[in-house]
């Protein structure tokens, strides 16, 4: 026993050296000595002292040691619990050891019982402290062993201790401090059971159980050998020294290290409710056994009855104290529970409207609006002349500016505006929707195509007013595209012929009107196929390019040739490229096309200039420029066919240079400024179509003005003088900036004659040449009169 506890305080610094099996080295070991201290009981009052010594010592010494090894040296708890075994080793060894069995003192055995229930009292404390460890388990820790106490307790005191009292000769403080201590051992017990409980039987827990079960019988022999007055026996040394035993190996354990980890308690269960249950009815009914086999009944056994009695309704109280505990954490759940339950249909109602709602406007959603839709689409069909719905879509023009400009809280504030007006003027009874940024729905269930333009008009004039927006006037107008008068199958339909309507509003020039019709059904049916063909006609090859000579109007020599897209389709007829070409810019398709025809066009002048000296020119969309490579990419191009930049003029339009914002346009002139640099030089098209073209001028880095064709004067034109006075000014205009000029469209020798005059001095057209292929152009260049030396 010695080295058992020799080995575990060499252990005790540091817990990584602490073997896993100490705890079971020292039960079994702790429970050899028990044996043999038990049947050598009362040999020599010396070898009892020496066991009770060693086994309280090392007890002392492993719960020191496994207080420090799991961090639970600042538990009060644990504290007491090594302070109830450092009491009881103590009491023992010098009290009733050396005082009392030693010297014979008598003052020491009232010592020894004295800390004997000081002991008991610490642990005690140190299991209630622990059972109180949450809010709302102080009272239901304590009615648990309280109830298990009184429900052991009756039966043992009809069958046990009150037949041995009946026979004693023991009475006063000495018999009361005997019938004490099994008591608060049972109620120790009842303490340590609720624990290993609500921890899933831990197994120090299930061990500190069973060191205060054994106490308990140990007292409970005891009690009995002292009412029948005897010596105590072996079976309350071998309880005695076990419960030292137990709590040593409980807390050697290593599943004590989470002891500072206890669960939150279980306040009720199924099996806590069984055990209540089953003491409630066998705990009566066995102690009233006990009294029937005690004998007849006489003034003892009525004072026995009231005891029984005392014991029953002292059961009874604990029980329904406990079950009112139930109760009121039962309705303090039900009550939670409901709590829950409102605040989840809160939250599912603000779910399902935030799903059905946009969250800026709070009007209708596209989800929302589907539903409408549908709902008067059946409603519609199922009612015998009634008109279909009619839908109406419209979106805010210029809103994309406002939020480049200023930021999305201003635009955020605007739609907002947007969406009260819209909704004063569309009233009640009607469904408006926010389909997503700028764009807004209306539904008007069974109205005519009358009743719906009429609000569409009401709409673009109260949408014109100017909205102050943070101390900002901002004017926006709105396009409107109107389904109404026609029978559509779903939802998705509706919104389709409406958007296509939308679509053409806008592109009348934006703040406009447009009822569905079938027609445009059928043109953008049209424009998706050109869409798909175009997708696929680069990759095909039917793109190509024609090139339509740029005349020198004095010697008629060819200068330049200006690059023209054109798209054959097999089988089919040529598309004409003012269809194909808005679509490739549109679907961004132009850049990839774009690309293509410049490589095309370098490629093929490389040879005219070399040969002629003959310049080429490409026409260049906005969409390119944008491009952040775009300049790179003329000149990569440029480098590996080998022609001068000087040799590639780049044509863009005022139309461009309007269609964009001005961040754009910035980017796009810093762009063109590069590749001027270079040498690379800018054409203007259609000079004079424009709303901006005089301070274009001031701003671009441009060399050639191209006059529009319809400037260029005709015989038996009703303003043949005004389109006279018009391109001499213009070719003033050029001549005084620097500028080179090129008339377009000339069909006429009198035109060219007159564009001579004029100061013109380079024209394309019809009359010089159509638009020809490269091959074309090389005979062009080849023959007569147009031949130049190089």
């Amino acid at each position: 026993m010695n080295r058992v506890a020799s080995a575990v305080l060499v252990s005790a610094p540091s817990p990584r050296i602490c073997h896993p099996r100490s705890w079971l080295v020292y039960l079994l070991a702790g429970g050899l000595l028990v044996v043999v201290a038990s049947f050598s009981l009362g040999l020599s009052p010396v070898t009892d002292v020496l066991a009770w010594a060693l086994v309280q010592g090392a007890t002392t010494v492993a719960v020191a040691i496994a207080i420090r090894r799991h961090g639970l040296t600042r538990s009060w708890p644990w504290r007491l619990i090594g302070g109830a075994v450092a009491v009881s080793g103590l009491a023992v060894t010098l009290a009733w050891g050396i005082g009392w069995i030693g010297l014979g003192i008598g003052f020491f055995l009232d010592l020894y019982n004295v800390s004997i229930v000081v002991a008991y009292g610490l642990s005690l404390s140190a299991l209630i402290m622990l059972n109180m460890r949450a809010p709302g388990a102080r009272s239901t820790a304590l009615l648990d062993a309280g109830i298990i106490t009184v429900g052991v307790a009756m039966p043992m005191w009809s069958l046990f201790i009150d037949p041995a009292l009946d026979h004693s000769a023991h009475t006063g403080v000495d018999l009361a401090f005997h019938l004490i201590i099994p008591v608060l051992d049972l109620f120790t017990v009842g303490l340590a059971m609720r624990l290993a409980l609500d921890n899933g039987r831990a197994p120090w827990l299930v061990l500190l159980g069973a060191s205060f079960l054994a106490l308990f019988f140990a007292d409970g022999a005891y009690l009995l050998d002292v009412a029948a007055g005897r010596p105590y026996d072996s079976l309350s040394m071998a309880g005695w020294l076990g419960w030292s035993v137990l709590v040593g190996s409980a807390v050697l354990h290593p599943s004590a290290a989470g002891a500072a980890r206890l669960r939150a308690p279980v306040v009720s269960s199924r099996a806590r409710v069984t055990v209540f249950l089953a003491l409630a009815l066998l705990s009566p009914l066995i102690s009233g056994l006990g009294q029937m086999l005690a004998g007849p009944a006489g003034a003892g056994n009525l004072h026995d009855g009231m005891v029984i009695i005392a014991f029953t309704v002292l059961l009874a109280v604990l029980l329904i104290l406990r079950l009112a505990i139930v109760a009121r954490l039962a309705e303090e759940h039900a009550a939670d529970l409901g709590a829950a339950l409102y605040r989840q249909e809160i939250l599912r109602r603000s779910l399902s409207h935030n799903a059905l709602h946009d969250p800026l406007t709070g009007l209708a959603n596209r989800t929302l609006l589907g539903e409408a839709l549908q709902h008067s689409i059946t409603v519609g069909a199922a009612t015998p002349g009634a008109c279909p719905p009619a839908l109406l879509l419209l979106d805010l023009d210029g809103f994309k500016d406002v939020n480049d400009t200023f930021g999305h809280p201003i635009g955020d504030a605007l739609i907002t505006q947007a969406a009260t007006r819209l909704q004063a003027v569309i009233g009640d009874g009607r469904l408006l929707a926010r389909l997503g940024g700028d764009e807004f729905a209306v539904i008007l269930p069974g109205a005519g195509a009358d009743e719906a333009l009429a609000l569409a008009r009401r709409i673009l004039s109260v949408m014109q007013a100017p909205y102050r927006v943070d101390g900002l006037q901002l004017h926006v107008t709105t396009s409107i595209g109107v389904l109404a008068g026609l029978a559509v199958a779903t939802p998705s339909q509706a919104l389709r012929d409406a958007d296509l309507a939308l679509y053409a509003a806008k592109n009348a020039g934006k703040n406009q009107i447009t009822l569905f019709t079938q027609e445009l059904r059928q043109a953008r049916l049209q424009r998706v196929q050109l869409t798909d063909g175009l997708r696929q006609a680069l990759a095909g090859g039917e793109l190509t390019l024609e090139y339509q000579p740029v005349v020198d109007l004095a010697s008629g020599d060819i200068h330049k040739v200006e690059a023209l897209l054109r798209w054959r389709p097999p089988g089919e007829r040529p598309v004409p490229p003012d269809v194909f070409i808005p679509i490739a810019e549109e679907t961004g398709l132009i850049v990839a096309i774009g690309r293509w025809a410049l490589e095309q066009a370098v490629a093929d002048a490389r040879r005219w200039h070399t040969r002629y000296g003959v310049t080429v020119t490409v026409n260049v969309s906005g969409r390119q420029l944008r491009e952040e490579n775009f300049s790179d990419l003329v000149l990569d191009i440029l480098a590996r066919h080998g022609l001068p930049a000087r040799a590639l003029i780049l044509e863009i339009t005022e139309s461009m240079l309007l269609a964009t914002t001005p961040a754009e346009t910035i980017r796009i002139i810093a762009c063109l400024t590069r590749l001027r640099e270079h040498g690379v030089r800018i054409a203007l098209d259609d000079f004079g179509t424009g709303y901006s073209s005089l301070s274009y001028l001031r701003t671009l880095p441009v060399d050639i003005l191209k006059i529009d064709k319809s400037f260029v004067p005709a015989s038996g034109h009703t303003d043949h003088q005004q389109m006279l006075a018009f391109v001499k000014a213009i070719v003033e205009l050029s001549a005084s900036l620097g500028l080179s000029t090129v008339a377009e469209g000339v069909e006429t020798r009198e035109q060219a004659v007159l564009l001579q005059q004029l100061g013109c001095p380079m024209a394309q057209g019809y009359l010089f040449s159509p638009p020809a292929t490269a091959h074309q152009i090389d005979g062009l260049l080849h023959t007569a009169p147009w031949r130049q030396a190089a």
